[in-house]
């Protein structure tokens, strides 16, 4: 399903040739379990900066695991479809952040923060001031239209009742 949906996107980036310069942000909503974390805000700033700041009580070891997923707001209906759901190893994307879309945007949200590079994730303060998604860290797949962003942090394997879900994050964006 992933090679098919990305497929799709491809094509339709193409058709639509004004590629997205930024993105917007709108209604951010975190969750997160207390024993890992004793606070976890994300904050949208003038609506194209974010924020985060976390405190994290237990050290986050190798075998993290991050989710992301980006769904496109179908017109006229405010229902989304999924685009990219994908599963990935968080220390390994750490590691290796020069690689692939979401290397870029790690690279670029390291630049404005204390975030670790490198697990495991020793217990403290974390933070990531006035962080943007600009073009470069853009994936040239997505054109412009709503997206909801949802990404988090978990270990062992994904499912629907995720017990083993550390944080989740979602919000809005607007690609301009």
């Amino acid at each position: 399903m992933f090679s098919n949906t990305l497929g799709l996107f491809i094509f339709l980036g193409i058709i639509n040739s004004i590629l997205a310069s930024k993105a917007t942000f709108k209604n951010e909503n975190c969750t997160f379990k207390r024993d890992v974390f004793s606070s976890f805000n994300v904050h949208i700033l003038n609506k194209n900066k974010i924020d985060v700041d976390m405190i994290i009580v237990r050290t986050l070891t190798v075998g993290l695991k991050a989710h992301m997923s980006f769904e496109a707001r179908m017109s006229p209906t405010k229902a989304y479809q999924s685009v990219l759901d994908h599963d990935m190893d968080y220390c390994s994307l750490l590691k290796d952040s020069q690689n692939g879309i979401y290397g870029r945007i790690v690279v670029t949200m390291t630049k404005l923060g204390n975030f670790s590079r490198s697990c495991p994730v020793r217990p403290g303060y974390y933070y990531m001031h006035g962080w943007q998604l600009n073009q470069d860290s853009l994936p040239s797949y997505l054109y412009l239209k709503e997206y909801r962003v949802t990404g988090s942090f978990y270990y062992g394997k994904r499912s629907k009742r995720m017990e083993n879900q550390l944080a989740e994050c979602s919000m809005e964006m607007t690609l301009i």
